[in-house]
């Protein structure tokens, strides 16, 4: 028997080989993903866990340099519960591998059967009829045909390893009751069919790849209620704590808790209902470097129980109840808030209970960025994968660069066959959450696409908002007013009200000496609004005390005639400039 010589190339060129067979694969993936959740995401995950690796890594000479490269990259950037297992796998390899130029096939068999190990020790509970069951198969049959030639051996153990996907559907009855293999392990098939396919070709030309033709699946009937641990969150950290460290502490914040780690830095995944709270054990045991937190309850609603083929978007500047977003299905793109030079998610890792309690007290003042392109491409995905059109409601431009943003992004995306609209909506807060709030009611009154587009720009110019500013302090660290107007207006001890102009500027619209003269001018505004147009709707949101505007809300009540549509929190990305002791009315000419 001749033995097969494995250096860091021909190492780099199996996983080069595995990786573009996997990301062909994405859509079928996806298809078939009900276990953990049926959020339809498990092939995006894998594909942009070997994305990440296939852009950042090159080939070493040595298979030991190749693979400690890969997995450094695998488990810095692996997405969702498989990505996770897939890269400490790769880990696991790259461990085995260590101080070795080359490897003999033999040596290959090994350092596979012992990265399994390191696949199972990432998971805190591990369960057969996923991706670890294959890995531990295709691994055991490898070990027990070693004296074959390598082509022979590795074709009869991906051969094998098929059966056992086959299988998986009978280890659990989620896959059981919808007639598919487990995603996680399917893709594990995809990548070793890869190799495979350099191994008899040589080829790693895009081209050599297609995807399967998978069978026919009948209508997968999912589980759409995910349940209180419904946000699939990651973070990866700069830590001297170890796996078992993070296991025990997060172990009842949720489940599904995946922890990799290379050299010191430690990847966390959990499914959890609080990921703020679990953002806050964690920034006190290191340095969280990156993070991201998916939505699996509104990712399953929209890929199998979509309340319409037309998506509406927005940003997490857009004040509207939680409720409301999930009810309608509603996508939200978080904002990235850096308090104490750590980067949060507005909304979900940074809630406004926390933000304004502790405002006051940070020692640098909290700042806010955009979503990454990486963050935008990756959702807007998600929602075209399920969608015929979206709509997107946005921010300002004139106040933030979030539209732009997005813009460029989805200018770059291929989306052939599909209408999109991304719309300016010249304000923030609450008034661009009752702009989304009109387009969700337009959409459920049977409108076209373009009805509802026309009739969201048509309300824009109606909309309006006044806001009581309590404190400047915050409006001139933000940098939302010159130093030079902020001193002079914070020396007269003004209490202004902030509104935005036609063009989406931000303006003052009144100077006045207390939050009661302000709470006067706005409302003598409604009054006249309401004499001279007619207010169709209105809404309201407050910063840390909802108290401090109750009398204003009873006022506005017999101004208009009735209730607010919604009374909410400010989000913390707006808490920035607006303050402790900030709130403001969003409403709508008739």
């Amino acid at each position: 028997m001749t033995q097969e010589v494995i250096d860091g190339k021909r190492l780099y060129s199996f996983i080069v080989s595995g990786a573009r067979n996997l990301i062909v694969n994405e859509h079928n993936l996806n298809r078939i993903n009900v276990f953990p959740v049926a959020d339809g995401d498990t092939g995006t995950n894998l594909a942009l866990t070997m994305k990440t690796v296939l852009s950042k890594v090159k080939a070493e000479r040595r298979a030991d340099q190749t693979m400690d490269a890969i997995a450094k990259v695998a488990v810095e950037n692996a997405y969702g519960n498989s990505g996770m297992i897939f890269a400490q796998y790769l880990n696991g390899l790259a461990i085995g591998l260590k101080d070795k130029e080359t490897i003999t096939q033999d040596e290959f068999i090994t350092i596979v059967e012992n990265a399994v190990g390191y696949a199972y020790q990432a998971v805190a509970s591990p369960k057969e009829g996923t991706i670890l069951t294959v890995m531990k198969q295709w691994a055991h049959d490898l070990k027990h045909n070693v004296e074959e030639e390598f082509e022979a051996l590795f074709e009869k153990s991906v051969t094998s390893a098929k059966e056992v996907v086959d299988q998986t559907k009978f280890k659990l009855k989620v896959l059981l009751d919808n007639n598919v293999v487990d995603a996680g392990a399917k893709g594990f098939l995809f990548f070793i069919e890869g190799i495979l396919h350099f191994i008899k070709t040589g080829k790693l030309d895009d081209n050599e790849f297609k995807a399967a033709e998978l069978d026919d699946i009948s209508e997968i009937i999912a589980d759409t209620n995910v349940g209180e641990l419904r946000y699939c969150s990651q973070y990866l950290l700069k830590t001297d704590k170890n796996e078992d460290y993070f296991k025990n502490l997060l172990k009842e914040d949720g489940d599904s808790l995946v922890i990799t780690s290379k050299e010191d830095y430690v990847q966390i995944h959990i499914h959890t209902g609080q990921p703020a709270k679990v953002m806050a054990k964690l920034v006190n045991e290191g340095t969280v470097t990156t993070h991201k937190v998916d939505d699996m309850q509104i990712q399953a609603n929209l890929m199998h129980k979509p309340k319409s083929k037309i998506a509406i978007v927005t940003d997490s500047i857009a004040d509207v109840p939680k409720e409301f977003l999930d009810e309608h299905q509603v996508v939200m793109l978080p904002l990235n808030l850096i308090v104490e030079s750590t980067v949060y998610l507005d909304k979900l890792t940074m809630t406004p209970d926390y933000f304004y309690k502790y405002l006051d007290g940070f020692t640098m003042n909290p700042t806010s960025a955009q979503a990454t392109p990486q963050t935008i491409e990756r959702l807007m995905n998600q929602v075209l994968a399920n969608a015929d059109a979206v709509i997107g409601i946005f921010v300002s431009s004139k106040m933030s660069g979030t539209y732009n943003n997005i813009s460029r992004v989805v200018s770059k995306m291929n989306t052939e066959g599909k209408k999109i609209a991304l719309i300016d909506s010249k304000v923030n807060s609450v008034a661009q959450g009752m702009l989304v709030k009109e387009a969700v009611l337009l959409r459920e009154s049977n409108k076209s696409f373009e009805e509802i587009v026309q009739g969201v720009e048509e309300k824009i110019a109606k909309t309006h908002i006044y806001v009581s500013v309590k404190d400047l302090k915050y409006m001139i660290r933000g940098g939302r007013v010159s130093k030079v107007q902020g001193i002079v207006l914070s020396k007269l001890k003004l209490k202004p009200v902030i509104s935005i102009d036609p063009q989406g500027k931000g303006s003052i619209f009144a100077k006045t000496l207390s939050v009661k003269s302000a709470q006067k001018a706005m409302l003598k505004k409604i009054k006249n609004d309401m004499k001279e147009y007619g207010i169709e709707k209105y809404s309201m949101v407050y910063s840390d005390e909802m108290s401090v505007m109750n009398s204003f809300v009873e006022k506005v009540e017999k101004i208009i005639g009735k209730k607010p549509e919604y009374i909410e929190s400010i989000s913390p990305i707006v808490g920035l400039n607006a303050g402790n002791g900030a709130f403001a009315i969003g409403y709508i000419k008739s």
